[in-house]
């Protein structure tokens, strides 16, 4: 018997291969996972505007988005957390002062997904958001459930959140964007708010993931790394599968579902 409640699945190194495609045989997977009873989850740094298509193709039932900023159920808010308008105008400056004012940044909010793109850059990817809106950042004056901006040095990254109550960021392997955000927008905040709402326990999740946002969400459930994850994520995962490119959610999941 198939004896997991919740499916929740990274995207980008997790769910999607290179070509950040989700495979029939992860699709073909995640639907008997369903028909034994298991809710699906996509859990990613990515917006709701931003994997539109693979919600399309998944239908599933929980979005953790934004790192686990914004979490919905069936299309309902049920967890929020976002860094003020006054915390994202500092990160902005500080960004901007590191730079000499050529940081590239973006920033989701409950209005829009703003970036100050260059004139040379290739639009074609943000073409799938919704609601990208150029800006300059000279002044800006929401609140977001994540500033994205290239920094150069980690540690001064971690400068800036430090700068900032409640601030927390996040770095991804082979990048230079940091990722700023409420220090409770995490993918495991999110889990625990979420096994609240469906009187589940941490262990009835069956999570998969690759990166560094995912450890502490492989850590607090069942969790499984992918073949092409970092060392840490395997070292933190109870199971290893293979790699996105060969399938590996859907090679765990029918080795529990045959």
């Amino acid at each position: 018997m198939f004896s997991y409640k919740l499916i929740v699945l990274d995207l980008d190194g997790t769910l999607l291969n290179s070509r950040k495609e989700i495979s029939e045989s992860n699709l073909a997977a995640l639907k008997r996972a369903r028909e034994n009873g298991a809710l699906i989850a996509f859990s990613t740094a990515r917006s709701a505007g931003a994997m539109r298509e693979y919600i399309a193709a998944v239908q599933p039932e929980i979005l953790i988005s934004n790192g686990g900023a914004l979490v919905e159920r069936n299309g309902e808010v049920i967890f929020s957390r976002q860094l003020s308008a006054e915390s994202v105008r500092h990160i902005i400056k500080r960004c901007f002062e590191l730079s000499g004012g050529g940081c590239e940044i973006t920033i989701e909010t409950d209005f829009g997904y703003f970036w100050n793109y260059k004139p040379d850059c290739d639009f074609s990817w943000y073409q799938t958001v919704d609601n990208v809106q150029h800006d300059d950042f000279t002044d800006f004056n929401y609140s977001a459930y994540k500033v994205t901006a290239e920094v150069e040095c980690e540690e001064d990254a971690l400068k800036i959140a430090a700068e900032i109550p409640d601030c927390g960021t996040l770095s991804f392997r082979g990048e230079i964007w940091r990722r700023f955000a409420h220090i409770e927008a995490t993918k495991r905040s999110a889990l625990e708010h979420i096994c609240g709402c469906l009187k589940i326990q941490p262990k009835e999740i069956l999570a998969f993931g690759d990166d560094r946002n995912d450890l502490e969400m492989l850590e607090y459930c069942t969790g499984v790394a992918m073949g092409n994850a970092l060392g840490e994520v395997k070292s933190a995962a109870e199971f290893v599968t293979d790699t996105n490119d060969n399938d590996g959610v859907a090679v765990y999941l029918n080795k529990l579902l045959n």
